[in-house]
This record gives C-alpha cells, sequence and structure tokens, in this order.
C-alpha cells in the first residue's frame, strides 16, 4: 500500500523532500504544492514589506523546490501529478517510480567489458 505525504514548504522543506526521497517505496505519494503552482512562483513581493518576509522566503523555498523536483523528474527518480482539489486549487503530486535496475533478460552477459 502506497503512502500519503504532505510536504511543508518552509526552511529544510528541500532537506525533508530528499528525506521523503530516499525512504520512499514505488507508489509512494508526496503533496509538495497545494495552491495554483504556475501562479504561486510567480509572486512578487517587494524588499520593503517587512510584513510579508516570511512569504517572500516561502516562496523563494517553494521556487527552489520545484526546481529541484523537475529535475529529478527529468531523471526518471519520481512522476509529477495533480489534483484539482477546487477553483484555481490544485494538489501538486511526485509519485515515487519503481527503480529499475535492469534483468538478466534485459542485459548481455559481461556487456560492460571493452575488447583489448
Amino acid at each position: 500500500m502506497s503512502e500519503r505525504t504532505i510536504l511543508e514548504v518552509s526552511p529544510g522543506a528541500l532537506a525533508d523532500y530528499y528525506d521523503w526521497l530516499k525512504g520512499a517505496a514505488a507508489g509512494d505519494v508526496l503533496v509538495y504544492w497545494q495552491g495554483d503552482l504556475q501562479y504561486d512562483r510567480q509572486v512578487v513581493i517587494p524588499e520593503g514589506d517587512v510584513l510579508r518576509g516570511n512569504e517572500r522566503l516561502r516562496i523563494s523555498t517553494l521556487n527552489v523546490l520545484a526546481d529541484r523536483i523537475l529535475e529529478d523528474t527529468a531523471a526518471g527518480e519520481i512522476l509529477l501529478t495533480q489534483k484539482r482539489v477546487g477553483t484555481n486549487l490544485f494538489e501538486y503530486r511526485a509519485t515515487r517510480r519503481r527503480r529499475d535496475y535492469g534483468s538478466a533478460k534485459s542485459k548481455a552477459p559481461n556487456e560492460h567489458l571493452v575488447l583489448a
């Protein structure tokens, strides 16, 4: 049975993501953002706005995290999906892929050797 984890986007979220990635079994799901990711990643908070400094840090963390998740998707580590939970509100999910280390049928014996 797969496990569902919700990631809190705050300082340390990238480390939490990698902890999940290391320990996740095939089919485990990480919800890494709830909202409208495309819009939320483009939010600009003026430098002088001290009242929203925490939000600026959160958006910055989200951008770093989303970029890293996208890179891991390209590397074949995870699959990305989203689920609509409301109007302009989505749950963004990373699902751990099954690790394929190859099989005896797919590889020729001694294929890693080179001719002398």
